[in-house]
């Protein structure tokens, strides 16, 4: 049972083995090549995006110099060193630029609303003094014409007794006597007078 095949010497040798290893080498060369062409465009992305973020930070200064020109430049924190803004707490909320700026703009924006309020506290002092002021020299006019009214009147009472007449039963009769028998004098007075002509 022992039966020998027999191969011809034209036949090729099997290179399984050695066709896929080559394969795979070359396979892996491009991959290299790719990974290495892929990481040269991350770095210059990279610095690319660098120079774009010192860029915008140094147009983003610029800005800041233009809209407050008395303000001093806002301090940057870096996570490194302690800053006196920074709280106590597992959140570091002005550890970034961004919040940072925009604690520095509330606190620019409340001084500003208080120094307008301070103004229109200041303007309104100022208007009641002004009022204040103006109600007293009114008072005081006031007074002078009262008293030169209470010398005035003095002055008629003293001299009335020298201008005075001497009293007529008439005159000192009440007003309403006076109104009531008023038009049976005025007719006596019509008809006594065409009697007498």
């Amino acid at each position: 049972m022992d039966t020998f095949a027999s191969f011809s010497s034209s036949a090729p040798a099997p290179k399984a083995a050695n066709p896929s290893a080559e394969a795979w080498a070359v396979t892996i060369n491009e991959e290299r090549l790719r990974l290495q062409e892929d990481q040269d465009a991350l770095r210059e992305r990279e610095e690319n995006l660098r120079e774009y973020e010192a860029r915008l930070r140094s147009l983003q200064a610029e800005i800041e110099a233009d809209r407050v020109p008395s303000a001093a430049p806002l301090p940057m924190v870096s996570r490194s060193t302690p800053s006196l803004f920074q709280r106590p707490s597992s959140r570091e909320p002005f550890t970034d630029g961004a919040n940072l700026y925009s604690a520095w703009e509330k606190l620019h924006r409340a001084r500003e609303i208080l120094e307008a309020e301070q103004k229109n506290l200041r303007d309104d002092r100022i208007t009641l003094r002004e009022h204040e002021a103006m109600i007293k020299h009114r008072e005081a006019v006031l007074t002078d014409r009262e008293a030169q009214l209470t010398e005035r009147e003095a002055l008629l009472i003293n001299a009335a007794p020298l201008i005075a007449a001497p009293v007529d039963e008439e005159i000192e009769q009440s007003a309403v006597s006076r109104l009531s028998r008023m038009p049976f004098q005025v007719a006596r007075s019509v008809f006594g007078g065409r009697k007498a002509g």
